[in-house]
C-alpha cells in the first residue's frame, strides 16, 4: 500500500528493519548514494535526492515534485491562487509524511484491502460522475496522474479509514451524561437541522516536546499573524504563507463543518463570529489556531426518515479471509432468498453479539446512526428486500429492510443524534491526539534542509 516503485527498489537494496539505529541508517544511505554518484553510467541529472526518511521508507525529491505539480494543477482548475512554492513544498512534505506513517501503521497491523474492494469504489466513483471506467481513466490521466497511481491512492484511503476505525473510533464511548450536557449546550443542533459552518484556519504547530519558551514564541508568532490579518493581509494569503497545516496550500480551507463536529476548543470562538470575521488565538493539542468564518447555513426544522433494519455481520480473521467470508455470506443469502427467515440466520451466524440475540434487529435507525456505506445500502432497499454482500470498516454484511417511516423529532431521536454528534467530535479529537503520538514515535529525518526544497 502506498509504496512507489522507486521507494520499493531502494528499500529492497537496503533491507533495513523498522527500528534501525540512526548511524547505521545514515551510513548505508550514504554508501548507496556514493555508489550511485561513482557509477559513470548514472548522470547527476538522473540522481533522485532523498528528501526525508520516514521509518523504513523514504520520500524522494521527484515524489515531492509530483505532489507539488498535482496540487498546482488542482488549484488552477478550481480557480484558486497558487501559494508560494517554498511554503507549498513544506506543507505537502508534511502531508506526505503523515500519510506514510499511517500507511506503515496499517501494514504493521496487517490491514489489507482486496482488489475487488478497491475496484468497487472506483466503479462507484465513475458511476457517480456518469462516466464509464475507461472515461474515468482518461479524465484521471488528463489531470497528470496515472490510473495505477489513482487506484493505489484509493487503496491507501480505504486502508487508513480502516486503521482509524480500528485504533481510534472503536475505542470511543459516549456516556448518558455527555449526551445530557450536549443537549443543554447545543439544543439548536438537534431540534433543528444542524448548523453548518464554512471555515478556514491557520495552524502554528507546537511539537509535543516543545519547551515553555518555544510555546510562548509560537503563541506570539500566531498573534503577530493575527495582527497582519487585522492590518489587511488576506486570510487565505496568510494561511499560504504561515500555516503549518497541509491545507495551508489551499488557503487554509476546512470547508463546510457541522458546528457540533468542531473540536471543543473551536466551538466557543466560532459561535461568537459573524460571517467574514476572524477568531482570537485558539489553543489546541496541536498548537495555536486562527479561524475565519466564511459562511453559515442550516437551522431549519425538518423531519427524519428512519429505517428498521436487520443485519448479519461476519469479520475476517487469520482463519477466514475476506474471500471466504464473502462466499459464506453469499450462501447464507441464498438460503434466505430460498425462504429461510433472516432473523434465524442472524441468530445462527451473525458475529454482532448485541443484535444476534434479537435476530439481527438494529431497531429504528436515523440518518447518521450507522456507517456511511451501511446507511447507503439500507436506503436503497425496498421493504422486505435483502441486500447483496457488502463491506464496511466493521466487516462484511447482509442487510434486510423491515420497514421505513418518517417521524418528527422525538426525545429518543434527539438523544440518538446527540450521541452521534458527541461521538464524532470525540473521534476527531482522539484522531488528532493519536496522529500526533504516531508521528512523535516515528523515525523522521529530513535529508534536505527545508529551505533548500
Amino acid at each position: 500500500m502506498g509504496t512507489s516503485p522507486k521507494r520499493t527498489r531502494f528499500m529492497q537494496l537496503l533491507m533495513l528493519p523498522l527500528h534501525t539505529d540512526r548511524p547505521k541508517l545514515l551510513a548505508v544511505i550514504g554508501l548507496f548514494l556514493l555508489v550511485a554518484v561513482s557509477d559513470p553510467g548514472i548522470s547527476s541529472d538522473s540522481i533522485d535526492r532523498v528528501v526525508a526518511v520516514v521509518n523504513q521508507d523514504i520520500i524522494t525529491e521527484s515524489e515531492l515534485r509530483h505532489e507539488v505539480m498535482q496540487t498546482q494543477r488542482e488549484l488552477r482548475a478550481k480557480g484558486q491562487p497558487i501559494p508560494p512554492i517554498a511554503g507549498l513544498k513544506v506543507n505537502l512534505l508534511e502531508s506526505m509524511i503523515v500519510h506514510l506513517i499511517q500507511i506503515q501503521r496499517a501494514e504493521f497491523l496487517n490491514i489489507t484491502v482486496a482488489d475487488e474492494m478497491v475496484m468497487g469504489v472506483v466503479n462507484n466513483i465513475a458511476q457517480n460522475n456518469q462516466l464509464s471506467l475507461t472515461q474515468l481513466q482518461i479524465e484521471i490521466e488528463r489531470d497528470g496522474l496515472s490510473f495505477g497511481e489513482y487506484i493505489e491512492d484509493i487503496r491507501d484511503q480505504i486502508a487508513i479509514r480502516r486503521l482509524v476505525d480500528q485504533e481510534v473510533a472503536r475505542q470511543i464511548t459516549v456516556t448518558d451524561q455527555e449526551i445530557d450536557e450536549f443537549l443543554i449546550q447545543y439544543p439548536d443542533t438537534i431540534s433543528k437541522r444542524p448548523t453548518e459552518l464554512d471555515l478556514s484556519h491557520i495552524l502554528i504547530a507546537v511539537p509535543a516536546d516543545a519547551t515553555e519558551e518555544d510555546i510562548a514564541s509560537r503563541e506570539n508568532r500566531t498573534r503577530v499573524i493575527q495582527d497582519e490579518i487585522s492590518g489587511g493581509l488576506a486570510f487565505s494569503d496568510a494561511a499560504m504563507l504561515y500555516s503549518d497545516s497541509p491545507d495551508g496550500a489551499e488557503g487554509g480551507r476546512l470547508g463546510w463543518r457541522l458546528n457540533a463536529d468542531l473540536p471543543t476548543q473551536f466551538v466557543k470562538a466560532v459561535s461568537e463570529l459573524e460571517v467574514g470575521m476572524v477568531s482570537s488565538v485558539i489553543r489546541s493539542p496541536r498548537g495555536f489556531h486562527i479561524v475565519q468564518l466564511l459562511n453559515r447555513r442550516g437551522g431549519e426544522e425538518n423531519l427524519v426518515e428512519q429505517s428498521r433494519v436487520r443485519h448479519i455481520v461476519l469479520v475476517p480473521n487469520v482463519v477466514s479471509g475476506e474471500a471466504q467470508i464473502r462466499v459464506r455470506l453469499e450462501r447464507i443469502r441464498q438460503r434466505i432468498l430460498a425462504g429461510a427467515p433472516f432473523s434465524e440466520m442472524a441468530k445462527l451466524h451473525s458475529q454482532d453479539q448485541q443484535s444476534r440475540v434479537k435476530g439481527g434487529d438494529l431497531g429504528w435507525l436515523s440518518p447518521g446512526d450507522s456507517d456511511g456505506e451501511f446507511e447507503k445500502v439500507a436506503s436503497e432497499l425496498a421493504v422486505g428486500e435483502v441486500s447483496t454482500v457488502f463491506q464496511t470498516g466493521a466487516g462484511f454484511h447482509l442487510v434486510q429492510l423491515d420497514a421505513r417511516r418518517t417521524r418528527n423529532m422525538s426525545g429518543r431521536i434527539k438523544r440518538s443524534q446527540a450521541r452521534q454528534q458527541v461521538r464524532t467530535r470525540k473521534v476527531n479529537e482522539k484522531y488528532e491526539e493519536w496522529l500526533g503520538e504516531l508521528r512523535d514515535i516515528a523515525y523522521i529525518e529530513y535529508r534536505v534542509a527545508l529551505d533548500d526544497l
